[in-house]
């Protein structure tokens, strides 16, 4: 049996593609039906339709808005255009209730394996069954919906030394507005005090914790490992991948200690780049940027964009944005 803990896109993507197979699965989450997760909801379109479509689900159907352009800016900067390269925002809520929709969800915390079980956590930043891992960092972030905002695309505003961003994402409705820093102050001032009643937060894991993906019977997956973009704070598409790069070994083995050596090196294969970004990052908290090594890691950083669907190009630009 395969038990899931957490209905977030990592763990009610795998649910789906477990049953879809005929695998015996469980998904267990506790949050009431349509509890909304703080989310941007940004993402790339392409790579998104590819994984809705393992999953017997149609990526258009939850696509709001695709980007023609993208705006980043950042400290005593002008306003820079880059070309798109799939950049959207996605209905991620009904994404995931339509994933588990078949499967069910139990409204309760997961058992704990027996014998013969694996229990997944899909717990995201809470590591529920992972425990916490005591060399963790996290980031805050702040956001809100509203049926305006400063800029009619997508839009985002980098702190100065790494300490996050602000942004503003066009949905098929109104915008997504919100700012991710390790500094409450830097929230506060970019996004003033929005009076909407939709406003959340949550704390957004930006380290990987790939030494701390088991525990007994336990895997984790998603952002309950790091599976999060340390440099554009994106999870949905890295948590994608990281559950399909799961199934594909639950569907192929039984034994436990297999499992975990392929899981282990699939996932380190397909996000070892994520150490140096974090290397990146914490060297633009404590100054120490000048490295050599941080400028060989800027094929990465561009790589990383790409990725979320901006295509940056220019690297002596990309050096302005992060390193000023």
């Amino acid at each position: 049996m395969i038990i899931i803990a957490g209905s977030g896109i990592a763990g009610s993507y795998l649910a789906r593609r477990l049953f879809n197979s005929g695998i015996d699965v469980k998904l267990y989450d506790p949050k009431k039906p349509g509890f909304r997760i703080p989310c941007g909801y940004a993402t790339n379109e392409i790579t998104f339709r590819d994984f809705a479509r393992l999953a017997g689900a149609e990526g258009d159907e939850y696509i709001q808005r695709v980007a023609d352009s993208v705006i980043l800016t950042g400290k005593d900067m002008p306003e820079l255009h880059f070309r798109s390269a799939g950049l959207c925002t996605i209905d991620k809520n009904r994404f995931e209730a339509d994933l588990v929709s078949p499967v069910g969800v139990m409204q309760s915390q997961a058992p704990w394996p027996g014998d013969n079980d694996i229990l997944v956590d899909a717990t995201g930043i809470s590591r529920h069954y992972l425990g916490a891992a005591p060399d963790d960092y996290t980031m805050h972030t702040t956001e809100y919906l509203t049926a305006s905002a400063g800029h009619t695309g997508f839009y985002f505003r980098y702190f100065p030394r790494g300490q996050g961003y602000f942004w503003e994402f066009p949905l098929e409705h109104g915008f997504h507005v919100g700012a991710g820093s390790d500094s409450q102050d830097l929230i506060r001032k970019s996004l003033g005090n929005p009076a909407h009643s939709a406003v959340m937060a949550r704390d957004l894991r930006l380290k990987p914790l790939f030494h701390r993906m088991f525990q007994g019977r336990v895997i984790g997956v998603g952002e309950s490992i790091g599976t999060v973009s340390p440099i554009t704070g994106e999870g949905i598409l890295p948590s994608l991948h990281c559950a399909e790069t799961l199934y594909r070994v639950l569907s192929r083995e039984d034994d436990l200690h297999e499992i975990r050596i392929r899981y282990g090196n699939d996932v380190r294969k397909k996000f070892g780049h994520y150490q140096r970004l974090f290397s990146l990052l914490m060297d633009a908290r404590n100054g120490r940027l000048a490295r050599p090594a941080n400028i060989a890691a800027i094929r990465a950083v561009k790589r990383d964009f790409r990725n979320f669907g901006i295509d940056l190009g220019i690297a002596r630009v990309l050096k302005e944005l992060l390193f000023r």
